[in-house]
């Protein structure tokens, strides 16, 4: 962007860089962007289709309200509870315009999901960063830092680890403002932070369909909490944030519960393997609560990737500091683990 046009505050910006998204039908093994490797629910497929109709000259419910409804069944909570927009990353960006104005502090761990550092940038506030140690523990710092905002992924991303939900509950309690639990991997793990929701009113919790859902086409993302917290992100959300077809996906999605399940069994079943495998390559591995492996391998990352790239095989390459060197592989099926072990024997040898 031109210096002379930009706003001051964004001079010299990076802005967030998603994973490469290969056209569709190539051949690519993709194992970048921790997309699902099974399908949606034919259910949702179904809804899709019969919604496809002259309905579509119309514009959606501004509230996304059949969703609302759905997600707070599914939870067993009142609608006035939830809230719903453009996939996780919209749901993000809402609690950054309803809770840090320009000159606040936004409080997170460190390593964690890289899009928070450019939304700081465009919404003029400072990062309040709080390293850790070790990838599952979160740091004792952040429970006493008073930025009026705070996020903690949990599971991470993204080294997959899962931080002790008591650690996460000292964090909520000793948090003078709003606390924002990114659990868009939770489906993955062994537990959730969910039930601090009753005990906390400073808490806000975020779902995504794009990963145990396998709707990451469709952007679909959900914030659980408070009434009053969910009433300050409706208040500056964009008008009609999600689209006829998204609703109607969305709801027969979180309904399909069997389905569900049972992608989640397949990614953890295969997670485990995959976990296994590459220990046995020489990969130093992070123990994952998510639908990735995070790993460094015995050489180095950079022309590991890229002989992978060669072969038409996709994973996640970080290289700044304090994860330089380290991959992350999204879990896919056992012909894509398959086909990257095979590649990785060559390229290790």
């Amino acid at each position: 962007m031109p210096k002379s046009v930009v706003r001051k505050a964004l001079e010299g910006f990076q802005p967030y860089t998603p994973g490469e998204q290969p056209p569709d039908g190539e051949g690519w093994v993709k194992l970048n962007t921790n997309e699902s490797p099974l399908p949606p629910s034919p259910k949702v497929l179904q809804a899709i289709k019969a919604a496809t109709d002259e309905s579509l000259r119309l514009y959606p419910s501004p509230t996304a309200a059949p969703a609302r409804r759905a997600i707070a069944r599914h939870f067993g909570m009142d609608p006035t509870h939830v809230t719903v927009g453009n996939g996780g990353d919209e749901m993000i960006e809402l609690c950054f315009r309803a809770f840090a104005g320009a000159g606040d502090t936004v409080a997170y761990p460190t390593p964690t999901y890289p899009l928070f550092d450019p939304l700081c940038r465009i919404h003029e506030v400072s990062p309040s960063r709080h390293p850790t140690e070790l990838h599952w523990e979160l740091p004792p710092s952040l429970g006493p830092d008073p930025s009026p905002l705070k996020f903690v992924v949990n599971p991470n991303s993204p080294t997959g680890a899962l931080f002790d939900k008591g650690a996460v509950t000292e964090v909520v309690a000793a948090s003078t403002g709003i606390v924002v639990i990114d659990e868009a991997y939770v489906d993955f793990a062994p537990l959730s932070c969910l039930d601090l929701l009753k005990s906390h009113e400073n808490l806000l919790i975020l779902r995504t369909f794009s990963k145990s859902y396998a709707l990451a086409g469709l952007r679909v993302g959900f914030a659980l909490g408070a009434p009053e917290l969910i009433e300050s992100l409706d208040a500056v959300k964009d008008s009609y944030n999600l689209d006829r077809l998204a609703i109607v996906g969305a709801v027969a999605a979180i309904e399909d519960e069997a389905h569900h399940r049972k992608l989640v069994e397949a990614v953890v079943e295969n997670r485990e393997d995959l976990t296994r495998d590459l220990g046995r390559l020489g990969f130093d591995v992070v123990p994952s609560a998510t639908n990735f492996v995070f790993a460094k391998p015995p050489k180095p990352a950079a022309g590991v990737v890229a002989a992978l790239r060669e072969r038409k095989i996709l994973v996640r390459h970080y290289d700044r500091e304090p994860i330089a060197g380290w991959i992350r592989t999204t879990i896919g099926t056992r012909d894509q683990h398959d086909k990257l072990l095979a590649a990785l024997k060559e390229i290790l040898i």
